[in-house]
């Protein structure tokens, strides 16, 4: 999985590396998740009887560990990739919960669905739409979420110069190759796994700066990023009551 054709989402052998080796290249990846969960926990003590929209789902990873603690809510899961979407059904088997088959530009093209969703959360997806797009859903998003709803993002960000990004690139290698020798594997063999990112057309990651200012224009309160290491942060904000 070195070349860069192959890191596409509609390609089943790259769906099988991201999912077997998500945990491995995925920088803090449980980390992330387990703040998402834990802001989560805060902004709805109750965590129950809630609209919760999973954009960009991929196998439903973070919907699953949503569901096994409170099982309660009503999950809609969004993907571009079948393949994607087909495990996120797999793993929500018998769930209270509901799969479409769109991009992320299907979904805001949509007509609105004003206060729907209590919760809306996305995970290492939205970084595929440039900063104009981003825009256009982030605004998408604000419109659809209920008074007092939030919107969370795990996601790469653009780092703000070359420098910056050697910097933030070697300790992303460096995560890797350390849990890649902890699980007696391969040293070295993820090295590349920065640059195919970086080199891919489909990537078009924004900096840190520009996506909590884009969703603070579009309405949204107490935005912070809460959380980054390396290019890999955790940010979003609340829908004001």
């Amino acid at each position: 999985m070195k070349k860069d054709e192959a890191f596409k989402w509609d390609n089943k052998d790259f769906v099988n590396f991201y999912t077997n080796s998500a945990n491995a290249i995925m920088l803090e990846r449980q980390r992330s998740i387990r703040i998402f969960l834990e802001i989560i926990a805060f902004h709805f003590p109750k965590l129950s009887g809630l609209n919760i929209l999973d954009l960009g789902c991929g196998d439903g990873v973070i919907t699953k560990h949503i569901h096994d603690k409170s099982p309660n809510n009503n999950f809609h899961l969004i993907d571009a990739s079948e393949d994607m979407l087909n495990r996120a059904k797999e793993k929500l088997n018998n769930s209270n919960a509901s799969f479409r088959h769109l991009t992320f530009e299907d979904y805001y093209e949509l007509e609105v669905e004003k206060s729907k969703y209590d919760l809306v959360l996305s995970a290492n997806a939205i970084h595929h739409l440039d900063l104009i797009n981003k825009k256009t859903l982030f605004a998408h998003i604000y419109k659809e979420l209920k008074f007092g709803g939030l919107f969370l993002n795990i996601d790469p960000v653009q780092p703000s110069s070359d420098y910056s990004e050697e910097i933030q690139f070697e300790l992303w290698q460096n995560w890797m190759n350390e849990r890649l020798e902890k699980n007696g594997e391969e040293v070295g063999m993820f090295d590349d796994i920065p640059y195919v990112y970086k080199n891919n057309a489909e990537n078009k990651p924004s900096t840190l700066w520009e996506q909590p200012q884009a969703l603070s224009q579009c309405g949204f309160k107490d935005v912070d990023c809460f959380y980054k290491y390396s290019i890999f942060s955790v940010f979003g904000g609340r829908k004001e009551r």
